[in-house]
């Protein structure tokens, strides 16, 4: 298959090394310490059983509390992160030393590729705790020698002030942040386009590769946006290309990039569209292999315009696998209702909830709107659903600044 010309020797020499201490994946995969080698998990990989994340957590409430997919000594990992326990129980993770470095030199190679050098002045908005986040882009552009500025505790208004009166030139945060930002600076009369930004890093939802998203967040910033996605589990993954929008490379030599069909588990061919499955190719003390990111994926092998001949995502992280709800007939995905609102330029939040009366279901959306406008925006709402999907949808318009602004990930779709 052509899919086994990419399991490098680089892959096969670290897997050959750490298997035989992972209990976790010895007991998965079926076989002894001693009989692990190279050219075994060549001739065996397709048939490699994927790694899920309810297989973490039972790991890790059968061996608390850390689970035995970490085979290292516990005197030898110095870092503690979680997931934010969104689908289910928060996955604790530790990291060594070692795949700690491994974790900031990937984000070295994203800032290679983003085009973010020394002499450029970095700003974090955000508090930082125990998910795994931009605390290793932060920690690998200290290492780099850039000056960083951490900005946890602040208001958007000092934080915008930061940005001004530090000169910084470089953003992390998430879509939704990156708006609320944008939102705050208009109020204050700030435009961002003036502040000589070179590069704003979005990254933890989808939003940079909505469309109509993107389209918002370039109107306050400009065409200065570079996606990312990571994954508390792997770590840093991607970065968008700045040849090619929309194109985001997967980190070189750190992973293998495979994609299934959610519902059969069947392998695709490269260049389909399916559900994300990453083997690292490092994290000493924590890798994993084939593990089902729940990320839908249009993965590609191809050679760029930038230079990059490897693995990519072509339109970046499409929607979640576990997003998906059925309606009146339609699969429906998040993201593309989020395009859909985010087009409707008088409208400036919102919030859908998925639920259920007697059985059936329904979404309710719930919408602010510049107050003169509500109505019409409203009708045309209700239209383009009914265009769409035909089915009517449940629209409620609530007051300017009713529905939450987040620091970090926006909870603008719930399902009760």
């Amino acid at each position: 298959m052509k899919e086994l010309l990419l399991l490098t020797d680089a892959f096969l020499t670290f897997w050959e090394s750490v298997l035989p201490l992972n209990a976790f994946y010895l007991r998965k995969l079926r076989i002894g310490a001693g009989n692990v080698s190279k050219s075994w998990i060549k001739d065996n990989f397709d048939s490699f059983e994927f790694t899920s994340k309810l297989e973490l957590q039972n790991s890790q409430s059968s061996y608390p509390p850390y689970g035995d997919f970490h085979y290292l000594n516990l005197a030898q990992y110095n870092r503690f992160h979680q997931t934010s326990g969104s689908s289910g129980k928060p996955l604790l993770f530790l990291d060594s030393k070692e795949g700690w470095e491994w974790l900031l030199n990937n984000w070295l190679k994203i800032f290679a590729l983003a085009g973010i050098e020394k002499s450029d002045r970095l700003f974090f908005p955000f508090s930082f705790g125990p998910f795994l986040g931009f605390w290793t882009a932060f920690e690998a552009a200290c290492k780099v020698g850039c000056l960083s500025f951490p900005g946890g505790g602040m208001s958007s208004e000092s934080r915008l002030a930061l940005i001004q009166n530090q000169k910084i030139n470089v953003v992390f945060t998430t879509p939704s942040y990156a708006l609320r930002l944008g939102e705050v600076a208009r109020s204050q009369g700030i435009n961002l386009k003036d502040l000589q930004l070179k590069k704003l890093v979005l990254a933890g939802e989808p939003g940079a590769n909505i469309p109509a998203t993107r389209l918002r967040i370039e109107k306050e910033w400009g065409p200065i946006v570079v996606d990312h996605h990571g994954m508390t589990e792997t770590g840093p993954v991607t970065v968008e290309c700045s040849t090619t929008p929309g194109l985001l490379h997967i980190i070189e030599n750190a992973f293998i990039a495979e994609v299934i069909d959610p519902n059969t588990q069947k392998k695709l061919s490269l260049g389909s569209i399916g559900e994300l499955v990453l083997s690292s190719i490092g994290r000493v003390g924590c890798p994993l292999l084939r593990y089902r990111t729940g990320d839908i994926v249009h993965l590609n092998l191809q050679k760029c315009a930038c230079g990059f001949n490897g693995q990519s995502l072509k339109g970046g992280i499409l929607s979640r696998a576990d997003e998906m709800i059925f309606l009146k007939g339609n699969n429906i995905y998040p993201s593309v209702l989020q395009n859909m609102l985010h087009t409707i330029g008088e409208l400036l939040d919102f919030r859908i909830t998925f639920y259920k009366t007697n059985g059936n279901p329904h979404l309710l959306f719930e919408i602010e709107t510049l107050q003169t406008d509500s109505e019409s925006i409203k009708n045309m709402l209700e239209k383009m659903i009914q265009t769409m999907f035909l089915f009517k949808p449940v629209i409620k318009i609530v007051p300017k600044g009713t529905l939450p602004r987040q620091e970090m990930k926006s909870k603008r779709f719930i399902q009760i």
